[in-house]
């Protein structure tokens, strides 16, 4: 279980975090809870010799995982440079063992049993891993549509902790997780909550949303296998997703045609695109498709006015991703400007809300990220629909929209 929490302030650089780790650990004692004689044995052990960095971590690029014989590392890179360590966490494989930890490091005597998971996304990784059993916390009930948490929920197995936009720290302290999963920047200064820290419960600030390409998010299912020594499930699910990606992407390129596309909607008077080296930007090119704004060069989201959109996007055959509109009624409700859209004309909207729970959200937020090899079918049979008979299974998250609902 966890022993102490951190207290993360330092900076380390990638290439040399092995070295700053054999650096750190100097001061660790540890002290078996079995006879003297044994203690003693343990004592003259460095457990934190010959890590091996875990090089199967091919696509992720904010997280690193290493292990040797006694205990598993990882490290999470969080600052602006994906270089900068601003977390390290360490899972001793040896339950006997006790210690004094370094303050920079979060140390865990055995994998995580209760666990709380403040976003649906890691929620969706953790019950693919078969962790249900051993998640004690949500965010938000209603952002699921997973038959697993709601059936836990309904049993009164679960608790909320984020109802309202800040985390509820007095039922959070009381619950006293082994471990709590949440977003972030990789800033604990600012992530981190003070009176959480204080209570000794560790918050792990997952920053999945960094990584630019859709199997490097994917791969996250790694981090969380090594939390809950579900490690080879996770390779084995993330191959299977790895192959099939390929598969689809090689089909795609197939096509002759390459059709246009742009997506969101705005909000207020913004309207968020995803930048040219986005999660989404990656997914419409190797569905075969001319993403608009594909030759930006910014991984996050470009904040563009309704007539920077037009100008750009109005010829563009397809639209795709209009947060919860359900019809073509609907959109022009909101603005009755969208009509003016080719693809408004054509009727070539298409929206992820195949499956939606009773306040409207999709399954897409949940498993879409873990799965981009679906997401990456349906683009295909949306811009390819030739290719559907090739690809060999229905829509998973899409839907086209109606004139009404």
């Amino acid at each position: 279980m966890f022993l102490k929490a951190p207290s993360l302030k330092s900076v380390f650089m990638l290439p040399d975090f092995f070295k700053y780790f054999a650096s750190v650990i100097v001061g660790f004692s540890f002290v078996s809870c079995g006879s003297p004689k044994h203690s003693a044995d343990k004592t003259s052990i460095n457990y934190f010799k010959d890590l091996k960095k875990d090089t199967a971590v091919r696509y992720a690029h904010r997280f690193a995982l290493s292990e040797n014989n006694y205990c598993k590392v990882i490290y999470v890179f969080g600052h602006t440079s994906p270089k900068d360590t601003s977390a390290i966490f360490v899972i001793l494989k040896d339950s006997t063992l006790k210690s004094l930890p370094n303050s920079k490091i979060t140390l865990f005597k055995s994998p995580c049993k209760r666990i709380a998971s403040l976003s649906s996304i890691y929620t969706s990784m953790l019950c693919a891993l078969g962790e249900q059993q051993h998640i004690v916390a949500i965010e938000n009930i209603d952002y699921y549509n997973n038959a697993d948490i709601l059936r836990k929920f309904q049993k009164g197995e679960l608790e909320e902790l984020v109802r309202s936009p800040k985390i509820d720290v007095e039922k959070t302290i009381v619950l006293n997780p082994d471990i709590i999963f949440t977003f972030g920047m990789g800033n604990p200064e600012k992530d981190i909550n003070a009176k959480i820290a204080q209570a000794d419960i560790p918050m792990v600030i997952t920053v999945d949303h960094l990584e630019e390409t859709p199997l490097a998010r994917a791969e996250w299912l790694k981090f969380f296998g090594a939390f809950t020594g579900k490690e080879k499930q996770a390779d084995s699910i993330f191959k299977a997703v790895e192959k099939n990606y390929y598969e689809l992407k090689q089909i795609a390129a197939g096509s002759k045609n390459k059709p246009t596309v742009f997506s969101e909607i705005k909000f207020g008077e913004i309207w968020y695109v995803p930048g040219g080296k986005s999660f989404a930007a990656t997914l419409f090119k190797d569905a075969n498709a001319n993403y608009i704004w594909r030759n930006d060069n910014q991984s996050g989201s470009l904040h563009l006015s309704f007539e920077e959109v037009y100008n750009k996007a109005h010829e563009a055959d397809y639209w795709l991703n209009m947060a919860l509109v359900r019809s073509k009624k609907e959109l022009f409700g909101q603005e009755n400007r969208y009509a003016e859209f080719k693809a408004y004309k054509s009727g070539k909207l298409f929206n992820n809300i195949k499956t939606v729970n009773t306040k409207g959200y999709s399954d897409y937020w949940e498993t879409g990220i873990l799965y981009p090899n679906r997401v990456l079918s349906d683009l295909i049979q949306i811009f390819h629909p030739e290719l559907k008979p090739v690809i060999k299974n229905d829509l998973y998250y899409y839907r086209k929209l109606n004139e009404s609902e």
